[in-house]
Formats: structure tokens, sequence, C-alpha cells
């Protein structure tokens, strides 16, 4: 780990076409559905995972659900983005004085294209990952 072990956090993220996984410390910390609601006229996330889930086909017309995931892979890049920053917020690693930069090993299907291999790496160094 090293003398500066503390300032990295390690997670592994299972992104599911149904639900994402995020294991922290042999843990799951967080299991949520890949879905995320969203305000059609400012773009902002209104809600993601469960409550997400709760809003599809019940909230009015400028509220829309998205499932940035399909077949397995990213179809919703800018989506796909925002659902991986929120559930690694959900993670809640306590009160402190900076947060630690995140190393994330992912996991995708084995017969995935390179361009799509490179979107998840993308929206994951966009969501923070190191």
């Amino acid at each position: 780990m090293g003398v500066f072990g503390f300032l990295t956090q390690e997670i592994a993220i299972d992104l599911g076409t149904a639900n994402t996984v995020i294991i922290m410390n042999d843990k799951v910390v967080v299991d949520e559905p890949s879905i995320v609601a969203k305000d059609i006229q400012s773009g902002k996330v209104v809600a993601i995972g469960k409550r997400a889930q709760q809003m599809h086909g019940k909230t009015h017309k400028l509220i829309e659900t998205v499932r940035p995931l399909r077949d397995g892979v990213i179809a919703d890049f800018q989506a796909a983005e925002q659902m991986i920053r929120g559930l690694i917020k959900m993670i809640g690693t306590g009160r402190s004085l900076f947060n630690p930069s995140l190393r994330m090993v992912i996991c995708i299907p084995s017969g995935i294209t390179e361009v799509e291999k490179r979107a998840v790496r993308d929206s994951a160094e966009h969501a923070g990952a190191k």
C-alpha cells in the first residue's frame, strides 16, 4: 500500500444492463438498478438507481428515465458517466478533509469492441477514476 496508501481508494464496479454493483473492501457497498432519471429541459440528473426506477413511467413528460447500458455496453455515454458518478457518491467515503483518488476495476463483457472499451474507460476517468 505504501506511505500514501490512505490517499487512494480501490473499488470494483460491475456495470450490468439491469444492475450495477460496486464492491469496496470485499463488501458490496452499492447494488442499484442501472437507470438514470433526467430533466429534459436542463439535462440535469434528477435520480439514479432505485429512485430513478421508481420514477420510470410515473413522472410528468419533462423527466425521462434512461438505461445507459444495452446488451452490456454503453449506449448513452453521458448518462453512463452521470450514473457512475452518482453511484460512486453513494459509497459514502465518510467525512474527511479531502476525497481520496479512486482506483477502479470495471467488469465489461469479453466480446465488446475497442471503441466500446474506450467509452467505458472514458466514462470512468470522467467520473474520477485513476
